[in-house]
């Protein structure tokens, strides 16, 4: 077979979306690789092994994106037109649930195409046309400000982030307790604490179904599917009852629980093995226990999750079942071949066979479900105008529910990753999935909607993991190493115009974790749709004036280096000596925070334990020095402590503190002018570690740590009380002090 031409190659790439030239962290061009050029698009159904290939492959991606049919979803800002294929013109028809239809004509542009106008509020409409049917998603100018959803002009709030399974909730009553990792019930508790001491938002760790039958699989940035939720953190007291909870404790090792709670450390495996007996004794007893109400709740429950529901039960139960019987769990790309595939006949011969073990799972999904309701209700009942902002993670597992029960919404034969960097020079692969483009525009964007949607069930919003992925995501060709990948674009305007919409229908906000090198423009688009972009204190610098326009790009979808902590992975560079901005000067467009899990707490910063840990594991880089880099940290203990004097009165005459000053640090950020100011319960407890320190797995207590004070006291500690108290002044307070 004759290669394929060079320019034949790159053409067929281009028109498939693969950036073949992009800038390196070194300011220099970057040309990706022939032959990951051909991985990828074989991993996308475009074969370019040869001309006649990537002519046949051009000729099919042409035909996929004509306008000669109707798509499966248009979308439009309200007041925007879109184009229509030619047979739709004439006069349409627009009907939104429980209104009265809109008639409307179609207009011909200047170059003679055909158009409708979104002169209708925003919302989803059937869109009858003479040519065909579609659904018309019309999004807002704008997703929900924070003091829209305040209700006050420019005003100003805070919030707590919190590692869900870090909490604890300790009782004489194990009805109440949690049993050795945090659950929505101890977050309900901190919900009421937070609400009551002035919060409106409550962010928490990603709460994504992982693996019921592999519990040491515990980053909570790897889960199994992102449209179900981990089912350990179940509040089954909380729902149906202390009677109900102490009747299924009966016969389980109550001390064994106890101890589990006690530990500094979790024991995922040990603690996810009491907690789903427990589930399960919970379950039996279920049918003969529970009132009709929460009968009918259940049903209810599973009818409106339907199939998805019962292929993500039918997972787990095949997954523990391959465990049991290799002794180790297995991806579902080695079960036996009739099993791979949720439809097969085998697949459903088993569902027949264990139809209890598939509803334990559906029910303990019920469960978490309506136990992060109370979290969402209790929030806003105790105050909070926002409540619990969840955590969308990234990507997922590709050994998980998701890639076995939906395997045609993901790119195959690809991972998620980074390319080489300053400090990375090889590369990151993180061994997650991605959605396929070409699936998304051709199902009409279901999967990311059903992710979107199930985040923001029950939440008052939605912090996006790594949103730089939704203009272009590094994908890596399975077997390849993480060099050898290639940024591939995604349809950022239709993305962010559906979670606008999303958000407006919920009355949520969207936060979008856009932390490193931003493509130019990009944070100025999430402004325009009214995402809230993210800014950390240990990158608020001031600028580089030795630094040259090299990392400009002047089209937003160039791709540059990556973030510096995406998907709660990537290692991030230590911070270079240089002045802090001030308060004033912080972009406004933003939330506002200390850090993030992937980052030092204050009291680590302080104390420079992310140096020791990364010394101490050869995590440092082959020019650093564990000696230099204390010095530098030592001179930005200085910098920042210059800044707070320069920003605050009352530290302007008081000397550099030995300890961490945590209330005039946090100070410091609640004095930016961003809307909304996110306390991370780590600081706010002061601990030394952080959640994960990217780069290790074993090495380090990643997603482990608890915090050493109960929901309790974790707010009514007098240093908490102390820490938060130019924190709580912010509520009521309007940005720039406008009234």
């Amino acid at each position: 077979m004759n290669a394929p031409s060079p320019n034949a190659l790159s053409t067929l790439a281009a028109e498939a979306g693969i950036i073949e030239d992009w800038i390196g962290a070194d300011h220099r061009p970057r040309r990706v690789c022939p032959d990951t050029l051909r991985a990828l698009l074989d991993a996308m159904d475009l074969p370019a092994g040869s001309n006649a290939d990537i002519r046949d492959s051009r000729h099919r991606l042409a035909a996929a994106s004509a306008q000669r049919r109707l798509a499966p979803l248009l979308i439009a800002r309200s007041g925007e037109t879109v184009e229509l294929p030619a047979d739709c013109a004439g006069v349409c028809q627009l009907q939104a649930e429980s209104r009265p239809p809109v008639t409307i004509r179609t207009a011909s542009a200047p170059d003679g195409a055909t158009t409708l106008c979104a002169s209708v509020e925003p919302g989803y409409y059937a869109l009858t046309t003479p040519g065909g049917v579609t659904t018309f998603a019309v999004a807002p100018l704008r997703a929900p400000a924070v003091d829209e959803l305040l209700r006050i002009k420019d005003a100003r709030a805070w919030g707590l982030a919190v590692q869900l399974y870090s909490l604890r909730r300790p009782s004489p009553d194990l009805a109440r307790a949690t049993h050795g990792f945090g659950d929505f019930g101890a977050l309900r508790d901190l919900a009421a604490a937070a609400g009551a001491a002035g919060a409106d938002a409550l962010a928490i760790s990603p709460v994504h179904a992982m693996f019921a039958a592999d519990p040491a699989h515990c980053s909570p940035y790897s889960p199994s599917s992102r449209l179900f939720l981990n089912t350990l953190y179940a509040d089954p007291a909380g729902v149906l009852g202390d009677a109900a909870v102490h009747d299924a404790l009966t016969g389980m090792d109550q001390a064994r629980l106890r101890a589990l709670d006690a530990q500094p450390l979790i024991d995922w495996p040990a603690a996810a093995a009491s907690r789903l007996e427990l589930l399960r004794r919970v379950h039996a007893r279920f049918p003969a226990g529970a009132t009709a109400a929460q009968r009918q709740a259940y049903d209810h429950y599973r009818e409106s999750a339907g199939q998805d529901l019962r292929d993500h039960a039918l997972f787990e139960a095949l997954h523990a079942d391959q465990a049991r019987t290799h002794g180790a769990p297995r991806p579902w790309t080695e079960w036996p071949a009739d099993l791979r595939n949720p439809r097969s006949p085998a697949a459903q011969r088993y569902a027949a066979a264990h139809a209890n073990d598939i509803d334990t799972h559906m029910f303990s999904q019920w469960l978490a479900s309506a136990s992060l309701m109370r979290v969402q209700q209790t929030a806003r009942d105790a105050g909070m105008r926002i409540g619990v902002l969840a955590d969308l993670a990234v990507g997922g597992s590709p050994a998980g529910s998701h890639a076995w029960s939906r395997q045609g919404d993901l790119m195959t034969r690809t991972s998620v990753g980074a390319p080489p960097d300053l400090h990375n020079p090889l590369g990151q692969g993180w061994g997650l999935t991605a959605l396929s483009p070409a699936a998304l525009r051709q199902s009409g964007f279901s999967a990311f909607l059903a992710m979107l949607r199930a985040s923001l069930a029950h939440a008052g919003g939605v912090r996006i993991d790594h949103i730089l992925g939704m203009a272009r995501m590094w994908l890596i060709p399975d077997g390849a190493p993480p060099q050898d990948g290639a940024y591939l674009r995604y349809p950022l305007a239709q993305l962010l115009r559906l979670t606008a919409l999303e958000a407006w229908r919920h009355g949520a906000l969207v936060v979008g974790e856009n932390l490193g090198t931003v493509p130019d423009g990009f944070d100025a688009q999430l402004q325009e749709q009214g995402l809230l972009g993210m800014n950390v204190l240990w990158f608020m610098r001031a600028a580089d004036p030795t630094a040259d326009a090299a990392h400009a790009v002047p089209d937003p979808s160039t791709p540059l280096p990556e973030a510096t902590q995406p998907a709660g992975g990537a290692n991030p560079p230590p911070i270079e000596p240089a002045g802090f901005l001030a308060p004033g000067d912080w972009p406004p467009h933003a939330v506002a925070m200390t850090t993030t899990h992937d980052l030092p707490t204050l009291e680590g910063w302080w104390h420079a334990q992310d140096i020791l840990w990364r010394s101490r594991l050869g995590l440092l880089g082959p020019e650093q020095d564990e000696a230099a880099l204390r010095a530098g940290r030592l001179e930005d203990r200085a910098a920042l402590w210059r800044a707070v004097q320069m920003s605050s009165p009352a530290a302007s005459t008081l000397p550099l503190p030995r300890e961490p000053p945590g209330a005039e640090l946090l100070g410091f950020v609640a004095a930016t002018p961003c809307p909304l100011l996110l306390v991370t319960l780590e600081d706010l407890t002061g601990q030394l570690d952080q959640p994960n320190l990217p780069g290790t797995i074993a090495n380090h207590p990643n997603w482990r740590q608890r915090v050493p004070l109960s929901v309790a006291d974790c707010l009514n500690a007098p240093a908490s009380v102390a820490r938060l108290q130019p924190v709580r002044a912010l509520r009521g307070r309007v940005i720039r002090g406008r009234p």
